[in-house]
Parts: C-alpha cells; sequence; structure tokens
C-alpha cells in the first residue's frame, strides 16, 4: 500500500492531513515531544481498520529523518509516495523589535533549518524511488505581511525560497512540492494564542477583519488541499504557493 510521512501528524493540522489522507494511504505519523497524543491518533485510526503507525522524529537532526523515512518506505506492504511537513515552533506574536535574539535563532533552528532538512532529504528519498509529491505548511504572512506577526511570516518566507528552488531543480525525478499557506484556521496555534496575550489576539483577529470570508478556515479545508496536492490529479503542480485563507492575501 502508499504510504504517506507527516511530519508534525500529532499537530492540529498535521493530524488533520493525517484524517484526510488514512483512507486512501497507509500513514506514519511523525512528533516530537507529543508521543500520547500521536498514539491516540493513530489508535483512533486503526480502531477503524486503517493503517497507521508513530514515530519519534526530531527534524533538525538528519539522521533522525532519515530514519522516519526510512521506517514510512520499509517492507513489502510500504510504498512511499508522498511527503508532508507540518511541524512548526510555537511563535510569539509581537513586534518584531521585541524579539530577542535567542528566540530568533530557536525559531529559525527549527523552523528554517529542520525544513531545509525535512525537505532535501524527502526529495532525495522520493527522487531515488522515481518520484512523488512533497507537500510543506507555510502561512499566509508569506503572501501578505501582518503586523507583529514576522515570527511566522519571516521564517516561513526562507522556506518559501526552498520549496521554490527544489521545485526549479525536479528535472527527470518525477518529484513535486508545492505549499500550502493556511490563514486563520480552527486548530493549533489560533486556540493557544487566543488565551495567551492581548498582542496575539489582536493579531489574529486583525487578521480576521481584513479576510473577505468572515470566518476561520476548518482544518479539513486544508487537510484536503493537501490530498489533493499528494494524488496524481495533482501531476503537473510544481513550485506553488497555494493560499487558504479565506481571500486575506488577495
Amino acid at each position: 500500500m502508499d504510504s504517506v510521512a507527516v511530519f508534525g501528524g500529532s499537530g492540529g493540522l498535521g493530524s488533520a492531513v493525517a484524517q484526510s489522507l488514512v483512507k486512501d494511504y497507509k500513514i506514519i505519523i511523525g512528533y516530537n515531544n507529543n508521543k500520547k497524543k500521536a498514539k491516540n491518533i493513530s489508535d483512533s485510526f486503526n480502531k477503524k481498520g486503517f493503517d497507521t503507525k508513530i514515530s519519534q522524529v526530531d527534524v533538525c537532526d538528519i539522521n533522525s529523518i532519515k530514519k522516519f523515512l526510512k521506517l514510512s518506505d520499509e517492507g513489502k506492504k510500504n510504498n512511499l509516495v508522498g511527503v508532508v511537513n507540518a511541524v512548526g515552533p510555537a511563535i510569539p506574536l509581537k513586534p518584531l523589535a521585541e524579539v530577542s535574539e535567542d528566540e530568533f535563532k530557536s525559531i529559525l533552528s527549527i523552523d528554517v533549518f529542520g525544513s531545509f532538512n525535512v525537505l532535501k532529504e524527502s526529495f532525495s528519498v522520493l527522487s531515488q524511488k522515481g518520484g512523488g509529491s512533497i507537500v510543506q505548511f507555510l502561512t499566509t504572512a508569506v503572501l501578505r505581511t501582518l503586523e507583529n506577526d514576522g515570527m511566522s511570516g519571516i521564517p516561513k518566507t526562507a522556506i518559501m525560497a526552498i520549496v521554490r528552488q527544489l521545485a526549479r531543480e525536479v528535472k527527470d525525478t518525477n518529484v513535486r512540492i508545492n505549499a500550502v499557506a493556511p490563514g486563520v484556521i480552527d486548530a493549533g496555534i489560533v486556540h493557544s494564542s487566543f488565551t495567551v496575550d492581548k498582542i496575539a489576539q489582536e493579531v489574529i483577529e486583525m487578521c480576521l477583519d481584513r479576510t473577505p470570508m468572515p470566518r476561520m478556515g476548518e482544518p479539513s479545508e486544508v487537510s484536503e488541499l493537501v490530498k489533493f496536492l499528494i494524488g496524481k490529479n495533482s501531476g503537473y503542480i510544481n513550485g506553488q504557493i497555494i493560499g487558504v485563507d479565506g481571500g486575506y492575501s488577495a
């Protein structure tokens, strides 16, 4: 059975991706620290007759990534055809001038260097297998700048450049790489940020106020796009950054 590796599969959007894909693929859910949540997600799928498993993976460790991708592709029943990177560190929503040097370095280390490791190694593995699809999570902040959201937009803009660079270099590999750029989605960071501080609340509310469709997006509205990009029906889509933001970036 074809398999898809989901880095960050225990997170809000990562688990939604797994749910959208699990009917058609064997899913390997990658988690960093939250093994319990990853196991609960996997168990809920397997009780319904689907085929999923979990594995710890550190995106800042290339050997950990190699081990995770090998697990996703080993055995007669596994055939890795897709990789989704939904990993993202906690982001402080505040003016860039108030971001400390340590915060900046930490976020770039996980977000930019971690994504570089995942994308580069996934590209290499799928190239050797004769093809596949990679989908990277970004943010609508790469399409339209938002005040006090620099630690989301800045690292993700660097990752966007990595996506586009790899997409230009696919040549005869039959590998495609695209990215989705969600706006305010009813999952993950949005829930935690609403209770963190006033500036965080203002950033989210400002984004919603500037969104033509006056509501949060649903996780499934993002994950179903990811499913399409992983599948063969999107076979000529490569190097695209697709906003799922209710028109915020229009």
